[in-house]
């Protein structure tokens, strides 16, 4: 086929395409069940600002008093009890942050998520599915 008359061919595709999708997106419904509502996470967006601004102020903290450890270490024991630490303390961290967003869904009468270890991706260490180091 002639170039010339590929390019309005290209053009009627591409309109295709995005009027399809363009109808799905329109389509959507409302919130799924479990959800919160448009209005719920605006009443909880300022405390849920704070908790987040407050999580990575912690976070950055956790980093600055690794770095200072790191950098005063002096041997590969003292490196090893550095990067412990930190992880002891990120994890911490990250229970904290987890308790403070689950009291805040919780008095809001917000459904928690239900997530557990079974919905990830693969089991830890092994690999995604089609990587060799999951054969």
């Amino acid at each position: 086929m002639p170039s010339n008359l590929l390019h309005p061919l290209r053009i009627a595709v591409l309109a295709a395409v995005l009027g399809s999708s363009g109808i799905a997106l329109a389509q959507s419904g409302p919130p799924e069940a479990g959800r919160p509502t448009p209005a719920q996470m605006q009443k909880i967006f300022p405390e849920q600002k704070r908790l987040a601004i407050r999580d990575h102020q912690a976070r950055i903290a956790i980093l600055q008093s690794g770095e200072r450890c790191l950098s005063a270490a002096g041997s590969s024991d003292a490196l090893r009890a550095c990067m412990k630490a930190q992880r002891d303390a990120t994890q911490l961290q990250r229970e904290q942050h987890r308790a403070a967003m689950k009291a805040l869904l919780e008095r809001n009468g917000i459904p928690l998520p239900q997530w557990g270890k079974g919905d990830r991706k693969g089991p830890w260490g092994e690999g995604r599915p089609g990587n060799p180091a999951a054969l």
